[in-house]
């Protein structure tokens, strides 16, 4: 993948071919996903040798669209097969939707899921509730429409991602991520996919993690450790 851009009085092109692709997750306040704490993330990556691009899915922040989990899989398939070779980092339902686009991938390096929900039974009535009355306050997700045709549409596409169904299909080495304190994505939801997940793969368990984990400085250095092939062991507990 190239990009253009004028520096200064010079036409530039700038050639990208491996890249690190971070999925954010279903948004809790309404702005980009370059205007919160993803830019200092991909700063943060990018000085430790990995290229990295942040986006906004489908229906969230700058980009356009409706919400749909169906789309946001579109989205990552569309933006990584731009690139020679990619890996993959995906917080809370972005890293659902990245074990789905794993499936498929023939050019995914890494995935590192954090996080992440494993099951559709996590997504009871008040659960969903939570999360449309939130999108509908602060305008986070676009064109939900009424509670009921975003439940069906939500329960459908999920269905059809559900990553327990899925990650058994991921060839590439899988880091799975998960805080024994998430009261968000229950412990339990991180453990299944490890259990589910075929070699080569790891867990990182955080013993006071909660669902944040992209906040915490110890995790993302690990991360960008093991995407360095620093790391080699299966259980990691931190």
């Amino acid at each position: 993948m190239h990009f253009d851009k004028k520096i200064g009085r010079v036409f530039a092109r700038i050639y990208v071919e491996r890249a690190l692709i971070v999925c954010h997750g279903l948004p809790y306040e309404p702005g980009s996903v370059v205007e919160k704490s993803y830019t200092d993330l991909a700063g943060f990556f990018s000085k430790r040798g990995f290229p990295t691009l942040i986006f906004d899915f489908s229906g969230t922040g700058l980009s356009d669209g409706h919400f749909s989990l169906k789309a946001w899989v579109e989205d990552l398939l569309r933006i990584a097969e731009n690139f020679e070779e990619v890996s993959i980092l995906g917080y809370s339902m972005g890293g659902a939707v990245a074990v789905r686009a794993a499936a498929e991938l023939r050019n995914l390096r890494k995935m590192v899921v954090v996080s992440s929900p494993c099951c559709l039974d996590m997504f009871t009535e008040q659960v969903l509730k939570l999360v449309y009355e939130n999108a509908r306050m602060k305008n986070t997700l676009k064109g939900i429409g009424s509670f009921e045709s975003f439940k069906n549409l939500f329960l459908k596409e999920f269905t059809e991602i559900e990553p327990k169904n899925w990650i058994g299909d991921v060839g590439a080495e899988k880091l799975i991520v998960h805080g024994r304190l998430d009261e968000i994505v229950p412990f339990e939801n991180g453990l299944t996919l490890y259990n589910l997940a075929r070699e080569p793969k790891a867990f990182v368990e955080v013993e006071k993690g909660d669902h944040f984990l992209r906040h915490d400085n110890r995790i993302v250095e690990l991360i960008a450790e093991w995407l360095d092939g620093k790391i080699k062991e299966k259980i990691i507990r931190i």
